[in-house]
């Protein structure tokens, strides 16, 4: 079959497997020689589609806007956070511009929670601190199903790195309407911060160990555009990092400045 042919079969009828002389879908993808992620099947009628040009020469992207425009579908949002969700889970990408397509903005959101599906991650117990400084295991896949509602919705997920039980107990305290997932320099790498979708990221900077993983975390793809503070008894921020919080004071506060960062 032709090009077109894969744009409507893809867009159309559902198709998970055909090819043409430049696309070809793979289940829910239709990628450009091979390589290049095109479109994104979100459910029938709701697609994500590339917002920037392939390297090649292509009409591809016309060809879908045409067609899609063809069945009452419309672009209805660029680059909202469920479409990041929705990446990360099905095309294994970092940051990247898409354009989100359905009938209306909320069809097109309904779909992506769907898409997305319960988080796989959060089955696995996360551990959590309790206000005694213990560490408990809990199950908060009911709660934070779907898209972990990064689309606006509570609860926002803050990241701490390093931290000590006591710091990381009172943090939880502080931020009841939020989560916060704490790890250890050895349990977690700058690279997978992004699976738990943070809002904003905080590091024990005392150490070289910490101000390199606030570097690291910069130059992966899911840290880029994250907030990171820094707790450190310097003044200035480490490279990297947006904020300082002195580990001399009591967390609570740090609670305005951390605030202050979150979406």
């Amino acid at each position: 079959m032709d090009d077109r042919d894969v744009i409507d079969a893809f867009l159309n009828k559902g198709t998970t497997n055909c090819f043409g002389p430049t696309l070809h879908v793979e289940g829910d993808v239709l990628l450009l020689n091979g390589w290049w992620h095109v479109a994104l099947r979100i459910s029938p009628d709701a697609f994500i589609v590339r917002n920037e040009e392939p390297r090649e020469e292509s009409t591809v992207l016309e060809d879908i806007a045409r067609a899609l425009g063809a069945r009452q579908l419309q672009q209805v949002g660029v680059d909202l956070p469920l479409i990041q969700a929705v990446t990360y889970a099905h095309l294994s990408l970092g940051q990247m511009s898409w354009q989100l397509w359905a009938a209306d903005l909320g069809a097109g959101e309904r779909a992506l929670i769907n898409k997305v599906g319960a988080d796989s991650f959060l089955n696995d117990a996360p551990i959590f601190p309790e206000p005694s400084g213990t560490f408990e295991s809990k199950d908060f896949s009911a709660e934070l199903g779907g898209a972990r509602r990064v689309s606006g919705l509570p609860p926002t997920v803050i990241l701490a790195v390093g931290l000590n039980p006591e710091q990381a107990s009172q943090l939880h305290a502080s931020f009841a309407d939020c989560q916060v997932e704490t790890r250890g320099f050895d349990e977690i790498e700058p690279g997978a911060c992004g699976t738990l979708i943070p809002s904003a990221v905080i590091v024990d900077a005392a150490e070289q160990i910490g101000r390199e993983f606030i570097m690291e975390l910069r130059v992966d793809a899911c840290g880029r555009f994250l907030p990171v503070v820094a707790v450190t008894e310097d003044d200035k921020p480490p490279p990297g990092a947006d904020e300082v919080l002195d580990p001399r004071l009591d967390p609570a506060s740090w609670v305005q400045p951390l605030r202050a960062l979150l979406p």
